[in-house]
C-alpha cells in the first residue's frame, strides 16, 4: 500500500495469554484503521514454522518474492481486539500528524 506522509503506524505486542482490547480515542477514533496481524500458524502455537497475516497463511511467492501484504480494514471506531501472543501493525492513514510528515 502507498501510504502517504502524516499517516502513523502504531505497533502492538500482546505477550500475554489472553486476548487484550486497545481503543483509540480522540481524533483516531474517527478514522480507518489499516490492520497488519501476525499469528502463528498451524497447531504448534508459538513453536510453529508458519505464521498468518489477517488470519491467512503467509510464504514467500518464491526464493525471491514477498507476498503482497494485504491489510484488513478496521471500521471507525471499532476497538483493536490482540490475541494472545500476537503482534500487529496498525496504519491510520491521511491523519496529518506533524511527525510524520517530514
Amino acid at each position: 500500500h502507498d501510504y502517504v506522509r502524516g499517516s502513523i503506524t502504531i505497533y502492538i505486542i500482546n505477550l500475554h495469554r489472553s486476548r487484550k482490547k486497545i481503543k483509540l480515542a480522540g481524533t483516531l477514533r474517527n478514522k480507518t484503521v489499516h490492520q497488519y496481524l501476525l499469528q502463528p500458524f498451524g497447531s504448534e502455537g508459538l513453536h510453529s514454522r508458519s505464521v498468518q497475516l489477517n488470519g491467512e497463511p503467509l510464504s514467500m511467492m518464491d526464493s525471491e518474492t514477498f507476498p503482497e501484504l494485504k491489510p484488513r480494514s478496521l471500521r471507525p471506531g471499532r476497538t483493536i481486539a490482540m490475541p494472545p501472543v500476537s503482534i500487529g501493525f496498525y496504519v491510520i492513514k491521511n491523519i496529518n500528524a506533524y511527525a510524520c510528515r517530514r
